[in-house]
């Protein structure tokens, strides 16, 4: 009796395993196991479509060969976290295809251990997430775009109605001033005043679009922002641009630009830096901006105002598909780097770990 129940267990249990298997190899994800060598051991059917790999070439590449080159580091630096058995919550990176795509992927990755428990394998599953970013930064774009047209219009049509009431007015004051009538300070306050609403509305449309890449792009937009940096804030603010970004984008520009203005403004406001420097250089692959400062470095339990600063930055960065990093200088106060990679390189294949 007891050996019909062992069997029946164990039935059950070969049935699970099968169950298991078939749900592994017919996922959408992409389920991977790699060694700490990075070698693959298991590659589904959702890997192969996602990644245009079939599974005897998997066997063949290094796992690494899947990760943009800016990610590697980070790779490497989860390997060796699992190896000590730490847990790493799901987040969000990017992996490159075997035509050169590169996708934006949910990734949970766990590890597997032998009988004694010891860590031999990592185990990924991964989402292409693709699809649902991009959609993220249409609908991002739209009151980014809005705004822009706000701006615009600001600038050309109400500036030039305002400019107008201006060259009247004034005109109105030289021919009543002209015949000694009274009214002609009535003229005058009305050109005074038409001409305090040109500069505001200049300075709201500016605002609402900082960036023009028509007229300067985003470097000359930076050298504006220093200026304005050193006249309300009381900071040294320096430029210093190499290549112009080939960024044809407005949208990325603006997150760009909000992202060193939220940088000058953490270091003014809790660094307390006396100096600011924004670098901004660009290659064929990416566009590099960087935004230093001589304040206080970084304390390890930051404010709420500044840790939310921080994350507003980051979440810029990310919505146009760039990384941001913030970490002491090598004399004190802080360094944020934001790289944005270039659509068009498909650089960062690496033929092994």
């Amino acid at each position: 009796m007891a050996v019909r129940k062992d069997i029946a267990k164990n039935k059950q249990w070969e049935d699970k395993s099968h169950l298991l298997a078939a749900v592994v190899r017919d996922s959408n994800d992409a389920i991977i196991v790699q060694d700490f060598e990075g070698n693959i051991r298991v590659w589904n059917t959702g890997a192969e479509r996602i990644y245009g790999y079939s599974k005897a070439e998997a066997f063949k590449i290094n796992i690494y060969q899947l990760v943009p080159e800016d990610g590697r580091a980070e790779m490497l630096d989860l390997a060796k976290r699992l190896r000590k058995e730490e847990k790493i919550l799901s987040f969000e990176t990017q992996r490159i295809t075997k035509d050169g795509r590169i996708l934006d992927i949910w990734l949970t990755i766990t590890t597997l251990t032998d009988d004694a428990g010891r860590p031999i394998a990592i185990t990924t599953t991964e989402r292409d997430i693709t699809e649902r970013k991009r959609l993220e930064r249409e609908m991002q774009e739209i009151p980014m775009r809005e705004r822009e047209q706000i701006g615009r219009e600001m600038h050309d049509s109400l500036g030039q109605i305002l400019t107008g009431i201006a060259i009247k007015s004034k005109s109105m004051e030289l021919k009543l001033d002209s015949k000694s009538l009274e009214e002609s300070a009535d003229a005058a306050e009305i050109c005074k005043l038409a001409n305090e609403l040109i500069a505001q509305t200049r300075r709201l449309a500016r605002a609402l679009q900082p960036v023009d890449l028509k007229v300067g792009g985003l470097a000359s937009a930076l050298r504006t922002l220093a200026s304005n940096a050193e006249r309300l804030l009381k900071v040294s603010c320096e430029v210093k641009c190499r290549n112009e970004p080939p960024i044809q984008d407005t949208v990325t520009a603006t997150h760009l630009y909000h992202i060193a203005q939220e940088a000058i403004n953490n270091a003014a406001k809790h660094g307390k830096a006396k100096k600011v420097r924004i670098e901004l250089a660009s290659d064929e692959k990416k566009t590099v901006l960087k935004v230093k400062n001589d304040g206080r470095s970084f304390p390890k339990a930051m404010t709420k105002q500044a840790g939310f600063g921080l994350k507003i930055m980051d979440y810029r960065a990310r919505s146009i598909g760039a990384s941001l990093d913030v970490r002491k200088g090598p004399n004190g106060g802080a360094i944020v780097t934001c790289l944005f990679p270039h659509k068009s390189s498909n650089s960062g294949i690496w033929s092994s770990a």
